[in-house]
């Protein structure tokens, strides 16, 4: 099971961050809302491979059959190098490779905020918000970075399982 949830962890991890190495340093040319929708799209690809793993894993490990519990593990296990691969991307770009771009996110997000005509409080509270995370401890910072892949690999991880669970019942006799 933990060979198998390596290589999907990693096949997943490289489908999650290879998108953020090429959008986000050309996040001008691209622009920012297309970049958001082209990561987003790329985060729900990568889980695909929650879905994937949990499938070898009962073709080769369970014969057919797996119990919810053992897609669980696998699907979780999958789920947490992801979230790994995209946190460590995350971290590298947001330190060393274009510090500036939570900068451009928040101002485009005011942006959208504005057109919407979300009030002026609102607006102003997630400026507030935005100033405070900047000054936040490196390891804060990256647990909350951390919870936006593993809600999805969560959801994808519970669906996939509950999917996939077959179990074959023996016959009793009397």
């Amino acid at each position: 099971m933990r060979e198998i949830a390596l290589k999907y962890g990693i096949i997943g991890g490289i489908v999650i961050s290879a998108p953020m190495f090429i959008i986000i340093p050309n996040i001008d040319s691209i622009g920012m809302g297309n970049g958001i929708t082209i990561l987003f799209v790329s985060m729900i690809v990568s889980f695909l491979a929650v879905y994937l793993g949990i499938g070898e894993n009962r073709k080769k490990l369970g014969g057919g059959n797996i119990g919810f519990r053992s897609a669980f593990t696998t699907g979780m296990l999958i789920t947490v190098l992801i979230s790994f691969f995209y946190i460590a991307s995350y971290m590298l770009l947001y330190y060393r490779i274009e510090p500036g771009f939570v900068d451009k996110s928040n101002a485009f997000m005011v942006e959208q905020m504005k057109l919407t005509h979300t009030k002026q409080d609102e607006i102003n509270a997630f400026i507030a918000n935005t100033a405070k995370e900047k000054d936040q401890n490196l390891f804060v910072l990256a647990a909350f970075a951390f919870m936006k892949p593993l809600t999805f690999g969560l959801f994808f991880t519970l669906s996939s399982s509950l999917i996939l669970r077959k179990k074959e019942f023996s016959v009793r006799d009397n």
